[in-house]
């Protein structure tokens, strides 16, 4: 009877071991960048995350929310480049990797920004 949960319990572990890392890593996409949240939820702790728009707009017209990517922003100082752009109305080229599993934010995590001109 001891050996009854042994079994189930190493299955699952050897599910879920496969479950982390990346799926995909230094992954790129050029858009603009329409706004950078400070999310401040009750559990997980505080984080940033940005919506890039695919589609360029042009005087506040090209855009559809189909064309949005939501990536979370791990460190300030890249939301802060991103903030920049926002403001400025600029195209980003942004590098990013994708986690198999995560909780509380968005499985796409930015690794780095370029501003483009």
């Amino acid at each position: 009877m001891r050996f009854a949960y042994t079994i189930p319990a190493l299955a699952l572990l050897f599910i879920l071991s496969g479950c982390f890392g990346h799926s995909s890593t230094s992954n790129e996409l050029v858009g603009q960048p329409k706004k950078i949240m400070h999310n401040t939820p009750l559990i997980c702790p505080d984080f940033y995350d940005v919506d890039v728009s695919l589609g360029v707009m042009r005087n506040g017209v090209g855009s559809m929310s189909a064309q949005d990517k939501w990536l979370y922003v791990p460190t300030k100082e890249l939301a802060d480049k991103l903030k920049l752009a926002v403001d400025g109305g600029k195209l980003v080229k942004v590098t990013y990797d994708v986690e198999r599993v995560r909780i509380c934010v968005h499985l796409a995590e930015v690794t780095g920004v370029q501003i483009l001109d």
